[in-house]
């Protein structure tokens, strides 16, 4: 789900150090960039059938917690809650079911952080 859908669209801003070239277009020094996080998980060049949820897939080395000095101090930790939650969650309610369609509920309009503004259920 992270790769597919994470929590963060983009990185915090960076500025170039140096006027580089990336796919034919020059990014001056001084100029400010953001990597768009969740299209870079979406790279058919990098992932198989990009555009699929496929919660098998074994290449999964996504970005939604950073990647070198940038990766997540908290990603463990983040991983292990997450499991915890949704593992105690689908225990204690099996029935849990959306209340809504997928394709009707509404998301934050956050340039940075992607999110549902609810989540109705029954169960």
């Amino acid at each position: 789900m992270l790769r597919y859908d994470g929590p963060v669209e983009t990185s915090t801003e960076r500025f170039a150090r140096e006027d580089v070239a990336i796919g034919g277009t020059v990014i001056p020094k001084g100029e400010m960039v953001l990597v768009v996080i969740a299209a870079a998980d979406r790279d058919p060049e990098r992932f198989a059938d990009p555009d699929a949820l496929d919660i098998t897939r074994t290449d999964n080395r996504h970005l939604a917690f950073g990647k070198g000095i940038h990766h997540c101090l908290g990603a463990l930790l983040a991983r292990m809650e997450g499991q915890i939650a949704i593992g105690t969650l689908l225990r204690r309610m099996p029935r849990l079911r959306l209340k809504k369609s997928p394709q009707s509920l509404s998301w934050r309009s956050d340039m940075v952080l992607r999110g549902l503004q609810g989540l109705p259920v029954e169960f």
